[in-house]
């Protein structure tokens, strides 16, 4: 028994050895480095640190930079590598969920964007009146909340607009991060709707079968869901607006 528990446990790691040692197929990891090139201007450091991602796929947190992915696919492991370098070089911003107000602060103080003045720019201002810091919003004040989020998505978009900017979002199963690329309008339409990688599941505990990383347009949904949690928003008003 116990020889057949040591053959077990070898045949286990062997085969995550071959996992791990899987290369890229040549397609995707050409996708990968056109992604990293026209994301970062063809940055040479971020690209050597590409192409060396691409070679030997990550393996451990610090280099995928998502938890839990450590037996996840070659290939999506290195493209969770790649964003999270162009995340720390600056070419993405990563805004996790109980920062998200901050977000057109973010985009502002980094001079992407440019608000002019608008009061909407604000999120907290979408809330008529004085809230009670006791009690929170009334009922009134979370509806107006509500009926104002299309006109704060669209001041952010006009704001970056005016910077020569068009707001993008990487979409991959959500964590505690929105993901966004500041992209030129020629950029934003070459990618747009790009699928940079699609696979089936493969790590316990992600209640989904498949996993698909595409660059869309921004993630309203994602943004009005992380803040549902930053700001308590109650159940009751926490269904997505209506911001078309």
């Amino acid at each position: 028994m116990i020889r057949r528990a040591i053959l077990a446990a070898l045949l286990l790691v062997c085969s995550a050895l071959a996992t791990a040692a899987q290369p890229i197929p040549e397609q995707q990891a050409q996708l990968f480095l056109d992604f990293a090139r026209d994301v970062s201007g063809n940055d040479p450091q971020v690209m050597s640190t590409t192409r060396a991602l691409i070679e030997t796929p990550p393996t451990t947190l610090e280099t995928i930079g998502f938890y839990g992915l450590e037996d996840a696919p070659a290939p999506e492991r290195t493209l969770r590598g790649i964003i999270s370098l162009l995340d720390a070089q600056g070419h993405l911003i990563g805004i996790e969920d109980k920062y998200i107000f901050e977000m057109p602060l973010v985009l502002e103080q980094q001079g992407l964007a440019d608000f002019a003045g608008d009061p909407r720019k604000d999120v907290m201002r979408l809330f008529p009146g004085e809230v009670d810091p006791d009690s929170g919003p009334t009922a009134d004040q979370w509806r107006a909340f509500r009926h104002g989020f299309g006109g704060h998505v669209r001041a952010i978009e006009k704001a970056m607009a005016r910077k020569g900017h068009v707001l993008m979002s990487l979409d991959l199963p959500l964590g505690d991060t929105l993901h966004l690329w500041c992209a030129s309008p020629e950029m934003a339409e070459k990618w747009r709707g790009t699928a940079l990688y699609f696979g089936i599941n493969t790590v316990t505990g992600r209640h989904f079968s498949t996993v698909t990383v595409s660059v869309t347009d921004p993630a309203w949904d994602d943004y009005w869901g992380f803040l549902t949690y930053a700001l308590f928003i109650p159940e009751r008003y926490s269904a997505v607006p209506d911001y078309e």
